[in-house]
């Protein structure tokens, strides 16, 4: 495990300032970034040319809306994670960014740390864990969240305590909780969105699920069953539902049973990452970018 909290010497020639005039709004909320999800985004906005102004802009944006008492960017660390270990095709079908890009993430977590913005990343796992497992310590605690993403995959982590705002080059920003994201997945609750990628895969990350099973297939079943775990125990109910080639249906989930667990658990973000990090933070950055 691996958690950056330093502050290294200053970089002051890219993103610089951005952030000083603001002033706190909410008693205790975190706005908790997807780090790598922001910088993607900003380097393809910049052409493919920059990452730092693109990326401290989209903060500022957030920061001004949200005026957190405490902040928390989540990067990726190197390949492989626990899930490449798992299944070696997972996200094979992504193409290994530049090193130009990975040289402008270097020197944005710098930026960062050098602000006394906590960066976080863990060995062995992505920053959707890092994500998953700061907001399952906040809403213990009873403190309220706010994760800032393009991945629809972190809706899984909303609950009482946790909203996801997506942002998109494509459409306008959304937040969900946990009534939205519901209704996002026709009725499906958030924490069973890894349950609905085990039977349908995901293709951005290279998950299969189980093969001739769809969206609507798997969500019919599960809006009876629940999750994976309830469907194969009682998978002959399949039968009983009134939509079209439940035969078939039945016997693809018979035929690939392993498969299913499998990419259930592969779509399944970690909550319990070992992080050494004390909740709640009070580090503004009105004062920490000073």
């Amino acid at each position: 495990m691996l958690l950056s909290w330093c502050i290294p010497t200053a970089i002051r020639s890219k993103g610089d300032r951005v952030l000083s005039k603001l002033e706190p709004k909410s008693d205790g909320k975190m706005v908790l970034v997807d780090g790598h999800a922001v910088a993607f985004t900003s380097w393809f906005q910049s052409d493919q040319n920059s990452v730092i102004p693109g990326f401290m802009k989209m903060l500022k944006d957030v920061m001004k809306e949200h005026g957190p008492a405490g902040l928390i960017v989540a990067f990726d660390p190197p390949p492989p994670t626990f899930r490449h270990e798992l299944y070696p095709d997972y996200k094979a079908n992504r193409p290994t960014p530049p090193d130009e890009f990975l040289d402008e993430c270097s020197d944005l977590e710098q930026l960062l740390r050098s602000k006394g913005v906590p960066v976080c990343k863990a060995e062995g796992f992505e920053a959707d864990d890092v994500l998953g497992t700061l907001t399952n310590k906040a809403s213990r605690k009873g403190i309220s969240s706010l994760v800032y993403t393009c991945d629809l995959d972190l809706l899984q982590v909303i609950d009482e305590n946790t909203v996801v705002e997506v942002f998109s080059q494509y459409w306008p920003t959304r937040t969900f909780n946990t009534e939205s994201a519901t209704r996002r997945f026709n009725g499906l609750r958030p924490i069973n969105i890894p349950d609905l990628k085990g039977l349908m895969g995901d293709k951005s990350d290279n998950l299969p699920g189980v093969p001739g099973i769809g969206e609507k297939s798997a969500t019919a079943v599960l809006n009876v069953s629940g999750d994976v775990e309830t469907l194969y125990e009682n998978l002959d109910l399949v039968l009983d539902l009134p939509i079209r080639g439940v035969k078939r249906i039945h016997q693809l989930l018979l035929d690939h049973r392993k498969e299913a667990f499998l990419m259930k658990y592969l779509a399944t973000i970690v909550r319990d990452v070992p992080l050494n990090i004390d909740l709640p933070l009070d580090n503004f950055p009105s004062r920490a970018f000073r």
